[in-house]
């Protein structure tokens, strides 16, 4: 049998660059469930940084089940469009309302901070507070499945030179580097006849949850027939994901070298690769094995762009 614990107030105050699902905009509200309990906000009527400002009060049991957020588009002939959900673990909050119980707490103690990681949604730090006899917990939360919300952040692609790449024609290549991650696709110009191509080009790609490896593909352009293959690889950026958000809770000195990745048979680095931070920005630099195909490496760069307003709820 549910052991009541009491009463728990969540207030959602408002959304940030959701996702558009008509035609400009979108007609936003938030359904909160807890267990069996489902409660939700008013409709924003096109508006993708909606405010909301309301109360919503949940009833807390044993056992201490997760808040869950979904936000939805408002249709009037058609099912409501998904925009997106989160979860949040409100066991921390508990334990610190607890704790206030049983100690004299001073007005305006952090009680907990707690700091966003893949595990979880938070998209900064959250702090639980003890403000004028109450115990009081502001968040951000990113939205997942979903291709805009919370941070929204773009990955720079510096594609810059291919090094001993096969030969396709009859002395040389006309090669040229597809970059896809999902369904976004970009690739660099053609570099004419030259098995050690130089592209120096920068790509931008979205990146979203859940975050997916960037694969290249190397191609040698023909003009009447099928573009020859001349190899692959695959980049995984999560250690590059993780070392940005360290950058935006850690004070980081300029120069510091975040992470080292070295190679092995499960990846496609081709010597240690080096994630620093320099002058204020993440940066990668990348040689990469080409795999099925005689011989042949890609040099690369990879660099974070941060979108202005992009945090969620």
């Amino acid at each position: 049998m549910e052991n009541h614990l009491g009463l728990l107030r969540i207030r959602i105050i408002r959304g940030i660059n959701l996702a558009i699902r008509d035609l400009r905009s979108s007609d936003p509200y938030v359904v909160v469930r807890m267990g069996k309990q489902k409660l939700k906000t008013r409709v924003v009527k096109k508006n993708v940084n909606p405010e909301w400002n309301e109360d919503l009060t949940l009833g807390v049991a044993q056992p201490i089940l997760p808040i869950k957020l979904q936000v939805y588009d408002k249709d009037t002939f058609s099912r409501d469009d998904k925009m997106g959900d989160a979860e949040l673990d409100i066991v921390p909050f508990i334990d610190a309302v607890r704790m206030t119980r049983y100690k004299n707490i001073p007005n305006g103690v952090i009680i907990s901070r707690i700091m966003p990681n893949r595990q979880n949604c938070y998209s900064e730090e959250s702090c639980i507070v003890y403000e004028n006899g109450k115990v009081v917990q502001n968040a951000f939360l990113r939205l997942r499945n979903v291709e805009r919300g919370e941070i929204q952040l773009q990955l720079q692609v510096r594609i810059i030179r291919g090094i001993n790449l096969a030969i396709r024609d009859l002395r040389s290549s006309d090669p040229y580097v597809v970059v896809t991650m999902g369904k976004q696709k970009l690739k660099t110009r053609v570099v004419k006849k030259n098995v050690n191509p130089e592209w120096n080009e920068d790509l931008t790609l979205c990146i979203t949850e859940p975050i997916l490896p960037i694969k290249l593909q190397v191609y040698d352009k023909d003009t009447f027939s099928y573009d020859d293959k001349m190899g692959d690889a695959e980049l995984d950026i999560v250690p590059f994901i993780d070392a940005v958000t360290m950058t935006r809770f850690k004070n980081i000195p300029n120069g510091v070298i975040i992470s080292r990745i070295m190679p092995s048979r499960q990846n496609c680095y081709s010597e240690e690769s080096r994630i620093v931070y320099e002058d204020g920005k993440v940066v990668q630099n990348a040689f990469l094995r080409l795999r099925n195909v005689e011989c042949g490496e890609i040099e690369l760069q990879l660099q974070w762009i941060d979108v202005p307003s992009s945090k969620n709820l």
